[in-house]
């Protein structure tokens, strides 16, 4: 029975670590994404505008074209390319863990603790699948019912 649980309890630490992994490369190439569209919205306009290519010719069109379509992808995609909300879920998942090791080698009873932390995990996991799904909605519904309540 002992060593069942210490496979939960192993196989749970395994998936949170291999979470924490993955959230904070995306949140790297979602960063990374954000700070390229920020320099080609910036450097574009300021080329067209001292003079180094007029918007006549073929190159100043299609730096006219790739401001256009930055634009639109950087606003589309603004709520996950600029978010402070991803380094924050890195954070709590750390967070998250930390407690789960930590409470796993005080604790005389592991199954609950693994019951414990494999159920906050779970919310935590849902809660970060509804916002990519919502976007940017879901924080405009929250600010509206907290304004709405005061």
């Amino acid at each position: 029975m002992a060593t069942t649980v210490e496979a939960l309890v192993q196989e749970l630490d395994d998936r949170m670590a291999k979470d924490c992994r993955a959230l904070t490369r995306w949140r790297h190439v979602h960063r990374t994404v954000g700070v390229f569209y920020t320099i080609v919205l910036v450097l574009v306009p300021a080329v067209l505008a001292v003079g180094f290519t007029s918007s006549e010719t073929v190159l100043g069109k299609t730096l006219l074209l790739v401001a256009a379509v930055v634009g639109g992808l950087n606003v589309t995609f603004k709520p996950y390319l600029h978010s402070q909300k991803r380094r924050a879920d890195v954070n709590n998942m750390r967070r998250l863990r930390d407690q789960f090791r930590a409470e796993v080698t005080d604790s005389p009873d592991a199954k609950a603790v693994y019951e414990k932390y494999s159920a906050l995990y779970a919310e935590m996991f849902e809660a970060r699948g509804r916002e990519l799904v919502d976007g940017h909605l879901g924080k405009e519904e929250i600010t509206k019912e907290e304004t709405g309540r005061q």
